[in-house]
């Protein structure tokens, strides 16, 4: 990955991280632009653009990338930014599939019960939404 891409990248996260979504959507794009395969970078340009209250573009953002991940850890880090993405978006039954492709890799153990447990509440499925909840407390601590 070029080193153009990787300060994009940085320029970008920093401009996210201080709520300036116009900027770090303009940089990040800018990143994938150089780099398509730069996980990092796609899954922080669609956190921006969500945030930004656009959640289609932002899903689309993800699916696009998850056929070109570098790696399985990318590919399930965006599934599971892209489960994020579709419950803030409204899209309860295409997050929970977001989030139960990401459970397949592990390591995402515990975003995937938190992220289950989100989605459970906003389904009204209480029951579920408690048995992810004590799911991710006990692989969290």
């Amino acid at each position: 990955m070029s080193s153009v891409a990787r300060r994009y990248y940085e320029r970008g996260k920093h401009a996210l991280d201080t709520g300036d979504l116009n900027s770090a959507e303009e940089s990040l794009r800018a990143a994938l632009d150089l780099a398509p395969q730069f996980g990092n970078a796609r899954v922080a340009y669609a956190v921006a653009i969500a945030r930004n209250g656009d959640c289609p573009r932002a899903a689309n953002v993800l699916r696009q990338g998850i056929g070109r991940a570098s790696s399985r850890i990318s590919a399930a880090a965006m599934y599971a930014t892209l489960g994020d993405v579709l419950t803030l978006g409204g899209d309860f039954l295409g997050a929970q599939e977001a989030f139960e492709m990401a459970g397949q890799t592990p390591g995402f153990e515990v975003r995937v019960a938190s992220g289950l447990a989100r989605v459970y509440a906003r389904l009204r499925r209480y029951e579920d939404m408690a048995t992810q909840l004590k799911r991710a407390a006990s692989l969290a601590g």
